[in-house]
Formats: structure tokens, C-alpha cells, sequence
């Protein structure tokens, strides 16, 4: 199985290529003599292993805003610098979009709603990751080909009723009886098994539905809670792509194996050890030794945020998310049991301050961490052992208890910026959350919630980008 997976994938980079060679545009314009005629078999692997990709992209910038990582070198993106991530933007558009394009139109002309389906909800997360990271971005005036080669850009509003509108195409799509060509193994994570797609869709409008809660909570609450029970129930049902010794993990590619060589780029940051070591809670975290890397030290310490400095704790090829076969998570039973969890807090009328909730909420809480760390190998009894901090019961559950399991187990997913973000960096909810070392003092004393427009989507497309752009410290629409 992971020597197919293998071909799958290489093949897949093969089609990648023949899909894009010809564009030589880093936004999302679709060169019109490309080819047009790649099987679904052939588009879906490629956009399968983009998407994964695009999570480590996004997560490698995003992670070091919500302190999970820290750079090695002072001064850096950790400190707000001007930040633009144009590779994500051509992994996301370039890479992922635009052939998802086309295997959407391709499927829906070949009566193959089945692959229409898993296209919609690629769709839909890599939307949601560029939406999440820029704001405003295009989708419904993109892919035009030579008839549209400056697409207008969506406000982030309409950004996100696409966003469940391709899920609820999605699920209808997956339903259909028929289907003229079906996946199989070219799904590189279901082979096929439509049910787990379904469940991954719904799962996904909880997602998109939380990020709403200074919008409109209530309404925000009662999607999360209608969508849940029909979301992912099991970890077999996780959207994750396992890697191999071909086709390698790429935080291992990237990150932890470049460490052998003295080539350093992030490490974990002290704000997620002092979470776990016993800095900020009284509680030594049992996922330390399996998330990082101490070199054999006493204790585990980490990297300051745009100082470089301190930190003896790596994210080596030793470690489970930078291990050269380990699995990229994407959207999990892990994050969907903290959904419920939250939302279930929130319609209880609990707030940031408040205490106490219902046996269902505090359920989820329990349920998210056992779900972590059965993900990890790790038996959670110990852990769960800590009446105090962590076992709480559901008459001292708080909003912070649930974020910081939260933060601990989304590690290295750009999921997890906007959870900080919701919150606005509460430095109550999220201990110990500051403004980073040899911080930008452009952005006014606040925090970052977006980054810029890559400069070649401006030059290219200067009178659609230009009236979208805003800096740094401006607040996404979904935190108004």
C-alpha cells in the first residue's frame, strides 16, 4: 500500500507540472493552452497531496504568530516583520486551486459527482487557509483563463458563504447513487470511502462556523451543534495524508531533517513548552518527550520569540510531527471534539471569565485530550490523574482550560491562528501570550492578524489587490 501511495504521489507532481508549466503567473490565472483533458484519476492525487502541503506552508509562517514556533534568528517573521508567504500563495492558487478547478468542471461534465464532491471540499479548505491568512482573496471572478487574467478579489464575507456553499454541494455530490467514474486508490486518504468525505464536509462547517462567534455566537453555536453529528465520530475518519520514505513527510523534509546539518530554521517556542513543562500550569504535559525534541536536558525549554534565544528543545526527525512517515493532520477528531466543547461552553452562557458548564461540554473537553493523545501512542491517564489543572470536573471547566488543550493538540495546524485570533491574544485564556522580541513597531503595539498580498499579485493584478489591502495589525471580518 505505501509503494502505491508512493507512485500515486509521483505521479501526481507529474501532473501537477503538465497542469501549470505553461502559467507563468503566481496568481490565479489559468494559462488557456494548458491541457484540458487529464483523467479525474490523475487530477485528484495531485490535489490531494497540495492541500496537505499547503498546511505545512501556511503553518510554518502561522505558527510562529500563534507562538508555537520561534525563528532561530532574531528579528524575523516571528517578529512581525512585513510578511507576505508568496510560496503559500502559488501552493494554494497555483498548485491547489487551479487544478482543482478543473477537476470539478471535469467531473460535473463526466456525470461524476463523486470526484465533484472531494474536489468541493478541497476547495473549500484551501479557500478557507488563503481567506484565513489574507482576507480578502479572489475565487468566483478566478480561473477565467485568458478571458479573466485579473480577477476581481471576494470580500472575506463572501469568501466564507462560498466556503459552505461547496461543502453543501459536497455533501449532496458524495450522496448521489451513481457516479460515472468513482475514486479509489487515487484518494490517497479514503480510497474511496465516500462516508469519511461526508463526515470530513460537516466537520468543516462546524469549523467555518466557530471562526463566526464575535459575529453572531448564537447562530454561530447552533450551526457548530447541528453540524458535529454527522462529522467525524472515529480517528479512522481523520483528513490526514500519511507520507513515506519516498514521498516525505514535509515538516521532516524542511525542517527537522535539515537540523542534521546544522541548518535551522524554527523551533518549538517557549510559549507552547511553558505550557506543558510546568512554567505556566502545574503539570508536567506526558506529550513533551513525543512532540519534542530535548537532546537528553532535564527539562524541556523553548525558543523566545523574536530573540532566538533560549530554547534546548527541538522539532527533530525524532519527534511525531516532524517524523520522515508521520501523518500531516488536516481536520481531525481532535479538533471536532474542542468544537463541540467550546460551543457547548458558549451555549451555556459561559464567557472568558466565567466558570462551570454542562456534563455534555465537559465531555468534549475530556474526549479532545484523549483524542490527542491516542494520536500521539500515549495513554492519557496520568495526565488525566491532575484534578487540579486538567480533570477538572464540569463545575470548574473555563473557556481557558479548553483553549489550551485546544493550542496543544492543533501544533503546526493554521487552524490554530485563528483560534488566537478569535480571542484577540488573551494573555488570560492563553498564558503567557506577549508580543514577541524585537517586535514591529509599525503595527501600533498590536498583534498580527493578517499578512500582506505577495508583491506579485500586486504588480500583476495592482487594480483588483489595491483596494483589499490592509496591514498587519488590522482585524480579519470574522473577529469584528
Amino acid at each position: 500500500m505505501m509503494h502505491n501511495i508512493a507512485l500515486k504521489i509521483s505521479s501526481a507532481l507529474a501532473v501537477i507540472i503538465l497542469l501549470t508549466a505553461c502559467d507563468n503567473y503566481l496568481d490565479t490565472n489559468i494559462d488557456p493552452n494548458r491541457a484540458q483533458t487529464v483523467t479525474l484519476e490523475a487530477l485528484l492525487a495531485p490535489c490531494i497531496d497540495a492541500t496537505s502541503n499547503n498546511h505545512y506552508l501556511a503553518a510554518f509562517t502561522t505558527g510562529q504568530f500563534t507562538q508555537h514556533l520561534a525563528s532561530y534568528f532574531p528579528g524575523g517573521t516571528d517578529s512581525y516583520e512585513e510578511t507576505r508567504m508568496a510560496t503559500t500563495w502559488v501552493g494554494i492558487y497555483l498548485t491547489a486551486l487551479t487544478n482543482l478547478d478543473v477537476l470539478v468542471d471535469q467531473a460535473e461534465e463526466q456525470s461524476s459527482p463523486h470526484y465533484a464532491g472531494i474536489g468541493k471540499i478541497l476547495q473549500a479548505i484551501n479557500l478557507g487557509i488563503a481567506t484565513d491568512t489574507w482576507g480578502d482573496v479572489p475565487f468566483s471572478d478566478a480561473f477565467q483563463g485568458e478571458n479573466g487574467l485579473t480577477p476581481d478579489y471576494d470580500s472575506q464575507e463572501q469568501i466564507y458563504q462560498t466556503i459552505h456553499t461547496l461543502l453543501d454541494e459536497a455533501i449532496t455530490d458524495l450522496q448521489q447513487p451513481t457516479s460515472l467514474f468513482k475514486p479509489a486508490a487515487d484518494d490517497l486518504i479514503f480510497a474511496g470511502k465516500l462516508v469519511n468525505w461526508v463526515k470530513v464536509a460537516y466537520t468543516l462547517k462546524a469549523r467555518y462556523a466557530m471562526h463566526l462567534t464575535n459575529r453572531d455566537q448564537n447562530a454561530a453555536v447552533s450551526t457548530v451543534l447541528a453540524a458535529l453529528p454527522l462529522g467525524i465520530s472515529a480517528p479512522t475518519e481523520d483528513l490526514q495524508l500519511t507520507y513515506n520514505t519516498v514521498n516525505r513527510n514535509p515538516w521532516y523534509n524542511n525542517v527537522s531533517s535539515p537540523i542534521t546539518t546544522g541548518n535551522f530554521t524554527v523551533g518549538p517556542s517557549e510559549q507552547i513548552i511553558s505550557l506543558m513543562n510546568g512554567t505556566y500550569y502545574d503539570v508536567i504535559d506526558p506529550r513533551l518527550p513525543k512532540m519534542f525534541d530535548n537532546q537528553g536536558a532535564a527539562a524541556y525549554s523553548g525558543l523566545t520569540n523574536g530573540l532566538a534565544t533560549g530554547g534546548n528543545s527541538r522539532l527533530s526527525v525524532n519527534t511525531w510531527y516532524a517524523a520522515q512517515t508521520a501523518p500531516l493532520l488536516m481536520v481531525t477528531l481532535i479538533e471536532a471534539r474542542f468544537l463541540e466543547a467550546e460551543a457547548r461552553f458558549l451555549q451555556n452562557g459561559g464567557t472568558t471569565t466565567s466558570v462551570g458548564t454542562t456534563q455534555e461540554a465537559y465531555d468534549a473537553y475530556i474526549a479532545g485530550i484523549t483524542a490527542h493523545f491516542a494520536k500521539l501512542g500515549l495513554d492519557p491517564a496520568a495526565y488525566l490523574a491532575n484534578t487540579d489543572e486538567v480533570a477538572v470536573g464540569k463545575d470548574n471547566l473555563t473557556l481557558e482550560l479548553i483553549l489550551k488543550e485546544k493550542y496543544i493538540a492543533m501544533f503546526l495546524n493554521p487552524e490554530a491562528w485563528v483560534d488566537v485570533r478569535r480571542y484577540q491574544y488573551n494573555n488570560t485564556l492563553y498564558r503567557g501570550m506577549e508580543l514577541p522580541g524585537n517586535y514591529n513597531n509599525n503595527l501600533n503595539n498590536q498583534f498580527v492578524r493578517r499578512v500582506l498580498y505577495p508583491f506579485d499579485e500586486i504588480n500583476r493584478n495592482s487594480a483588483s489587490v489595491t483596494p483589499h489591502i490592509k496591514t498587519m495589525e488590522i482585524k480579519m471580518w470574522w473577529e469584528e
